[in-house]
Parts: structure tokens; C-alpha cells; sequence
């Protein structure tokens, strides 16, 4: 009984020591203060804020692609966009498709939108177009498809990391019951033989 208690302290122990912050941290947000939890929504880049994202950059590059295929102009696809888009990115999308609207060339339109991470992927994946006047739906559906390959591969080689970042954890939590659930009770049983 001591054992099984002691062994449950080393394990706490280890995960609390090893466990990333994020983890360590689960539950505590939004308990007790009767806030309801956001939903979960993929990230375009490291450290963008939850009220400034575009909701998925594939699926925006493949929205443009469709929308462009349709015979939509690039002004009101923006602007669509810009209906998709969260807090300042949306008002920044909205800027630019007034003034692409209004005829203003491509880079004082895009200035508009300043320096957001969020929004760089889409004024480049739309730059070849609207400088060339070529059909981009193929371009951005390439594109898209590109950034969903990366994003597999990246996923691919943490899940991998992963695997050796849990060899300690679980050799901490495995090794001290296995030595108390499997050799402890055979030493036990043959003292009285001893």
C-alpha cells in the first residue's frame, strides 16, 4: 500500500517536472468564473493573437481558387474574404479590396494592410495574378495543396520527436511499479523460505 502510494508521488512528480507548461496548466483557465471556452481554431503562424486569425490558410487559398474559377474579380474576393476574417485582419482585408475596388495598384492597395503575418501567405499567393492578369485558381489550389503537405510533414516529424521525449516520463512511471508490482511481491514470498 506505502508502495503504490509512493510510486503515485514519483509519477505526479515526474509529470509536473516534465510535462510542457501548457499541459501542466490544462483545466485551470475558465473554471469557477463562468466564462464559456472558446472553440479551437488552427493557427496560421506562431504567436498570432485568437481575435487576428484567418481561419485556415489552405482553405482561404482554396476559397480564392474557387471563387476566381467562378469568375469572381479579385476585389470583391477579397472582400469576401475579409468576411471570413477575424478582428483586425478582417478590417485590414476590408482596406484592401476598397481600394483595389477603386482602381489602386496592387502594392499601395496591399500597403493598406501593413505588416500582418496572417495576411503576407495570401497577398503573395495572389501577386502572380494580379500582376500577370493569368488565371490563378491553379496557382492558389497548388499552393494550398503545398501548405497542406508542409503542415503534414511538420506534424509528421513532431509526432516523431514526441516518441523520444516520452521515453523518460514513462521509463520514471513504468520502472518503480513494475519493480514494486512484479519483484517486490516475489522477494516477499520468499523471506519465509529464507
Amino acid at each position: 500500500m506505502v508502495a503504490a502510494l509512493l510510486v503515485a508521488l514519483l509519477a505526479l512528480a515526474g509529470f509536473l517536472l516534465l510535462a510542457p507548461p501548457r499541459l501542466r496548466g490544462l483545466g485551470r483557465e475558465g473554471t469557477g468564473t463562468g466564462r464559456m471556452a472558446r472553440p479551437l481554431r488552427p493557427s496560421n503562424g506562431p504567436g498570432n493573437g485568437a481575435a487576428d486569425r484567418l481561419p485556415d490558410a489552405a482553405l482561404m487559398l482554396d476559397l480564392l481558387g474557387a471563387m476566381f474559377r467562378a469568375g469572381t474579380s479579385l476585389p470583391v474576393a477579397v472582400r469576401t474574404l475579409a468576411r471570413v476574417a477575424e478582428g483586425e485582419s478582417s478590417l485590414r482585408l476590408e482596406k484592401v479590396a476598397a481600394a483595389l475596388q477603386l482602381g489602386t495598384e496592387w502594392s499601395s492597395a496591399w500597403a493598406l494592410a501593413g505588416d500582418d503575418e496572417n495576411l503576407a501567405g495570401i497577398r503573395e499567393a495572389l501577386k502572380f495574378g494580379a500582376a500577370t492578369g493569368a488565371p490563378s485558381a491553379d496557382i492558389l489550389h497548388a499552393q494550398a495543396e503545398q501548405l497542406r503537405r508542409r503542415r503534414k510533414q511538420e506534424a509528421e516529424r513532431r509526432a516523431a520527436a514526441l516518441g523520444t521525449k516520452l521515453v523518460l516520463p514513462l521509463g520514471l512511471c513504468a520502472l518503480p511499479s513494475f519493480v514494486c508490482l512484479g519483484i517486490v511481491p516475489v522477494l516477499i514470498s520468499l523471506l519465509p523460505q529464507l
